[in-house]
């Protein structure tokens, strides 16, 4: 059988294909068509690469094979093929990093927590020196609006994943546009999910996919019960991916997808996408222009949030809508980017 690539590597192209994997018919052989030479994304590369392992592995009597996979040198230079274990071009990581982009990179789960163990610190100071490590090759430099909210942003990602999916590793990819002011961050894993993350909390347990990733956006919500309460500084405090959300909202866009449900989000706009999603996988678009005025708003989200948190007591249907309304009446009505 004979599978074709999308064409249209947008994410939600990408999305309606994890639902066409899912039901193509038991075959002994599927061979994946990569087509003509055409742009990969860094967020397009790391969903698609989760989703054909996650095929691979779920089909273990049946054959994979790709044809075309040669046309596409930029994505095999950044470690596409190898993600997800085609024997084709750079192991995710061999690439060295540039000004402009970070290859694929994969963050093991359990060497952070070694290397951790082994400093006498928390993971989440290797998490940051990570994230500030991959914001500087983005940016070429240590300090700065676009170096703090990059690395703001990658880090409270990474730490959602390493505290909450039980996935193995992370992968992570991204591109800097300094000419069109764009900074686009993929971070992808194959863990249990948000839903089932939240789980771990009695206050959000049988929420749906849907819900639960509307849940997840809302301030001073975590699936650690503890969150928020003790003096660790790393103590998940439950506001990471409402923070980023928003600050990537502020002329860019935000995607989160996981399970059954996909998330858009952007200033004047929500959209919601069907899928068939492993773990977690998060899309950060940022406009560079507007972070110079991002720092002034900061303390505004902030206050928003910790206000808004004062009426989220459990995780109910009731609660599901509120914080459905919360997300679609955010911001001034301006326009966001396309994707």
């Amino acid at each position: 059988m004979i599978v074709e690539i999308p064409h249209n590597l947008t994410p939600a192209s990408l999305l309606g294909f994890s639902q066409t994997l899912d039901n193509l018919p038991d075959d002994e052989l599927y061979e994946f068509d990569f087509g003509a030479a055409r742009w990969f994304p860094p967020f397009s590369m790391l969903l698609l690469s989760v989703l054909l392992k996650r095929f691979r592995d779920q089909r273990p009597d049946s054959r994979c094979r790709a044809r075309n996979h040669e046309n596409h040198t930029y994505a095999a230079y950044l470690g596409f093929f190898q993600s997800f274990g085609l024997r084709h071009g750079n192991e995710p990581g061999e690439a060295p990093g540039s000004d402009s982009y970070v290859p694929i990179t994969r963050l093991d789960v359990a060497e952070i927590q070694a290397e951790a163990d082994a400093a006498w610190v928390e993971p989440g100071e290797i998490i940051e020196a990570r994230a500030r490590e991959l914001s500087g090759v983005l940016t070429q430099t240590d300090s700065g609006p676009l170096f703090d909210t990059l690395s703001y942003a990658i880090r409270e990602i990474i730490r959602n994943t390493v505290e909450h999916s039980g996935a193995e590793a992370v992968l992570l990819c991204a591109q800097h546009w300094p000419t069109r002011h764009e900074v686009e961050v993929g971070i992808a894993d194959a863990g249990v999910g948000i839903q089932q993350g939240l789980a771990n909390n009695p206050s959000y347990r049988g929420l749906t996919n849907r819900d639960a990733l509307q849940t997840a956006l809302m301030p001073g919500v975590s699936g650690n019960p503890q969150a928020g309460r003790g003096q660790e500084v790393w103590q998940n405090s439950g506001y990471g991916l409402y923070m980023t959300n928003r600050i990537c909202r502020n002329g860019g866009r935000f995607m989160i997808c996981s399970g059954d449900s996909a998330i858009s989000l952007n200033q004047a706009n929500k959209t919601e996408l069907p899928c068939n999603m492993p773990g977690t996988a998060v899309r950060m678009l940022l406009n560079t222009h507007r972070l110079p005025e991002l720092r002034e708003q900061l303390q505004r989200f902030r206050d928003e949030g910790h206000q808004a948190a004062q009426t989220i007591r459990g995780a109910n249907r009731s609660f599901a809508s509120t914080a459905s309304q919360m997300l679609s009446i955010d911001f001034d009505p301006d326009r966001g980017l396309d994707d």
